[in-house]
C-alpha cells in the first residue's frame, strides 16, 4: 500500500496541474469579470468616485482614471441642482444594446465608427446618459442597465466592456472585463 501512495500523489498533481484556468474560455479571451461598488457620491462633502480600469482600483482625481461618478451642477429654470453623473476620463467609449455583457466576447468591428464624439453624452441629460432622474417618483436609477459600454484607453491600448448595474442612494455598482488579445 505504501508503494502506491507516491503514484496517487503524482496522479493527483498531474490531474489538478492540467486543469484549465476558468478565467479563460477556449478562444483565449479573458472572461474575468470585476464587480465594483462605489462609495456614496451623494453624501454631504463626498468626493467623486474615480476608477482606473487598468489597475482595477479606485484612485483620486489627481491620478490616472477612466471612469468617474460625480455630482455635477444642472440648471433647471432658475434653480441649479446637483445630479449624479458618469464622467469619462480621456477614453473612447461606445454603447451597445444588441448583446449582453456575457455574450460580448470581442470588441465590435464597428467600434471606431460607434464611439461617442462627445464624451459628455453619458452624463446626466445626455442622449446616452447612464444615470437618469425620474421626476415622477424623484429617484435616480441606471438607465437601461442591460446596455454594454466598450471603453478603450490609449495609454496601454486596452479595451474593456463595462455594464452599469445599479444606483441606490448615491452608490453605484458596475462590472467590467478586459477583452483578450485584440
Amino acid at each position: 500500500m505504501k508503494t502506491l501512495m507516491p503514484f496517487k500523489v503524482l496522479f493527483g498533481l498531474i490531474l489538478f496541474g492540467c486543469e484549465q484556468d476558468s478565467s479563460e474560455n477556449n478562444n483565449g479571451n479573458n472572461t474575468e469579470k470585476t464587480e465594483v461598488v462605489t462609495h456614496d457620491i451623494d453624501a454631504t462633502s463626498a468626493d467623486g468616485f474615480y476608477y482606473n480600469l487598468v489597475t482595477a482600483a479606485e484612485t483620486d482625481s489627481s491620478e490616472s482614471w477612466h471612469l468617474s461618478f460625480q455630482m455635477l451642477p444642472v440648471v433647471s429654470g432658475n434653480a441649479t441642482y446637483m445630479m449624479p453623473s458618469l464622467v469619462l476620463g480621456g477614453v473612447l467609449a461606445a454603447e451597445y444594446t444588441n448583446m449582453t455583457f456575457e455574450d460580448m466576447e470581442s470588441v465590435p468591428d464597428t467600434f471606431m465608427e460607434d464611439y461617442f464624439q462627445d464624451a459628455t453624452t453619458v452624463q446626466y441629460g445626455g442622449s446616452n446618459e447612464v444615470l437618469s432622474y425620474d421626476m415622477q417618483i424623484h429617484r435616480v436609477s441606471v438607465k437601461n442597465p442591460d446596455r454594454v459600454f466598450v471603453i478603450y484607453e490609449s495609454v496601454g491600448h486596452t479595451t474593456y466592456k463595462v455594464q452599469f448595474v445599479e444606483y441606490v442612494s448615491g452608490v453605484i455598482s458596475f462590472s467590467f472585463s478586459p477583452f483578450g488579445n485584440e
